[in-house]
């Protein structure tokens, strides 16, 4: 059966402390109950021993006076003398019973013999003295044999003296042996309540956790995971909100993908038809032309064409982003896939006099060749808008420590600290392209980094000095 779990944050804290409260409270109950045992052990302790000390004392002060008694009548013959003495002889009998009762087991012998010897005694000397009482048989001796009684008292005081330190040695031991179980008590409720403590921490984070997960998938554009939180209420509630969020934005993204697409399609058929016109301008088909006439039409072709690279841009993105699936990986080779993307820029190379430098670390990589083509057209795509004339760009590809990686290097400006992060944002660039007018759309590099995501890898700008140095590192598996 399921436990109900807290509806609220109020209800969720205040049962967390009460449960981490509840090992702490019952140690001191515990703690309280030992004490008021021993307590009660202490003060009954102290009073048998007092009782003990005041037994013995008269059972003394009894026999002393029946000697002194036995010894009155011997001397005087008072029948009162009589009378005090069987009194006297009472109370002695009165105090051995209560004696008899002290002790700490009925088979502890060490207190039962000496009692019963002067119980026996007691008997024989009181017999002793009836048979005399009225006869000629010497009272004298009978009055010697108490006075020898005396003597049997000492073993028994000393024994109640020592039956009272056993007990006190016994309070001893269970005090110590009570103090030892609550310094465990206590060493064992530290890691229960800690335990306690981190299981309601956990309670209250994890739904803390799922929603910043949550926020974590809609900053990178991943809007499939729904985000619920079952309780407490509060965060249910903000979760509930975020997820509307989620949708909205996921709708929003999927609104600007088709916006992208319809335009750009829109934008196709005009632009195909000015291309062509300019053609057949430059063909000679409409006329030979004037020299300013032939300037304007290669003005016209080449704006009509960078348009198309742009527009090709922004379809590539849309389709990007609305087609992205979980790529086949496999290995390939490293050197064609250079070769490949550095030969479809000859022509801009060439045209601002560039040098393209490989270099590979190892000859093969691992990960969605189509894709990682794509990435690193766009890394070599960004670093000859940026690079100076006649510098050079560096490419390298390789393996390092388990983990493939990429890396484009240009000898431009660089970029600045605040922008390393932004500009892998779609349609963001940077402030020197805004300054220097360098044509693009601002979503090459958003398709390296959306590229290096779905590689479980990452993308990251450094500086060269001068230029910038882009890598993009993702994991491998083992050969």
């Amino acid at each position: 059966m399921r436990l109900p779990l807290p509806r609220t944050m109020t209800v969720l804290v205040t049962t967390g402390c009460v449960f981490v409260a509840l090992p702490l409270l019952a140690a001191l109950a515990l703690a309280d109950l030992a004490l008021q045992r021993h307590a009660r052990q202490a003060d009954r302790l102290m009073q048998e021993s007092m009782t003990l000390a005041l037994l013995g004392s008269d059972l003394r002060d009894n026999l002393s006076q029946l000697e002194r008694n036995a010894r009155q009548y011997v001397a005087l013959g008072d029948p009162a003398l009589l009378e005090l003495f069987a009194s006297r002889l009472a109370d002695i009998d009165a105090t051995l019973d209560r004696l008899e009762r002290q002790r700490q087991e009925p088979e502890d012998e060490r207190l039962g013999v000496p009692l019963a010897r002067l119980r026996q005694g007691l008997a024989e000397a009181a017999s002793a003295w009836s048979r005399s009482i009225g006869s000629e048989a010497p009272l004298a001796e009978v009055v010697t044999r108490l006075h020898t009684l005396s003597y049997d008292i000492d073993p028994i005081v000393t024994e109640a003296r020592r039956q009272a330190d056993e007990r006190i040695a016994q309070l001893r031991r269970e005090a110590a042996e009570a103090r030892r179980t609550m310094l465990w008590l206590a060493l064992a409720l530290v890691p229960m309540t800690a335990l306690l403590a981190v299981c309601f921490s956990i309670a209250v984070s994890r739904p803390l956790r799922s929603m910043a997960r949550g926020v974590a998938e809609m900053g990178h554009s991943r809007y499939q995971k729904p985000i619920a939180v079952e309780f407490p209420l509060e965060l249910k509630k903000l979760a509930e909100r975020l997820d509307w969020l989620r949708l909205r934005l996921a709708q929003l993204a999927a609104d600007k993908d088709r916006f992208l697409r319809h335009v750009s399609h829109e934008l196709k058929t005009p632009l195909a038809s000015i291309s062509e016109g300019a053609a057949l301008m430059r063909e000679g088909s409409l006329g030979e032309l004037t020299p300013r006439q032939a300037e304007v039409a290669a003005i016209l072709t080449e704006s009509s064409e960078d348009l198309e690279k742009l527009i090709d841009n922004l379809l590539a993105y849309a389709e990007w982003r609305n087609d992205r699936v979980e790529a086949s990986m496999e290995w390939f080779d490293a050197a064609p896939l250079l070769a490949e993307v550095i030969a479809a820029h000859r022509l801009p190379l060439a045209r601002r006099g560039l040098q393209a430098s490989v270099e590979l670390s190892s000859p093969r990589l691992h990960g969605q060749r189509a894709q990682l083509r794509t990435a690193l057209d766009n890394l070599l795509t960004n670093a000859i808008k940026h690079a100076p004339a006649g510098s050079t760009i560096d490419l390298a590809a390789g393996m390092r420590g388990g983990r493939c990686e990429l890396q484009v290097r240009d000898r431009g400006r660089g970029v600045v600290e605040a922008e390393k992060e932004k500009i892998f944002e779609p349609f963001v660039r940077g402030g020197e392209s805004e300054e220097s007018g360098i044509p693009g759309t601002g979503v090459g590099l958003s398709i390296v980094r959306e590229t290096a995501q779905a590689h479980s890898g990452i993308v990251e700008v450094a500086d060269a000095c001068p230029g910038a140095r882009f890598s993009m590192v993702w994991p491998a598996p083992a050969v």
